[in-house]
């Protein structure tokens, strides 16, 4: 599935029980912020995107709700243009690279066994 927000497209694709997620744009590459002294009171479960080499920053655009399965995000783009994608504090998310794209993995947290 890939939806288009703003001049960013997400791809998501689910997968023994785990949610792949890409932030691609039109205007260049699309890669993953992360930066405590420009966002120090962020929220934690929080991730910015924002395109590289670019003359102008994308428009803000307000939060939208998106779900994929059992996976529910808000989407929204701040006023720097950044993509932020804000995720349920019950999701454990690992980073990775797959072909030259940031990408993110989603798994829930599960309960410890007793």
């Amino acid at each position: 599935m890939q939806i288009k927000f703003g001049p960013y497209f997400i791809r998501a694709h689910e997968l023994d029980n785990k949610l792949t997620l890409q932030v691609t744009s039109e205007r260049g590459k699309a890669c993953i912020k992360e930066d405590e002294e420009v966002y120090p009171y962020d929220f934690p479960n929080g991730i910015h995107f924002q395109i590289e080499n670019i003359d102008k920053a994308p428009s803000p655009k307000g939060l939208k709700r998106y779900r994929f399965g059992e996976y529910s995000f808000i989407f929204g783009i701040n006023n720097s243009g950044l993509f932020s994608l804000f995720y349920s504090k019950k999701l454990y998310v690992k980073k990775k690279l797959i072909d030259n794209i940031d990408t993110l993995t989603f798994t829930f947290l599960s309960e410890p066994k007793k």
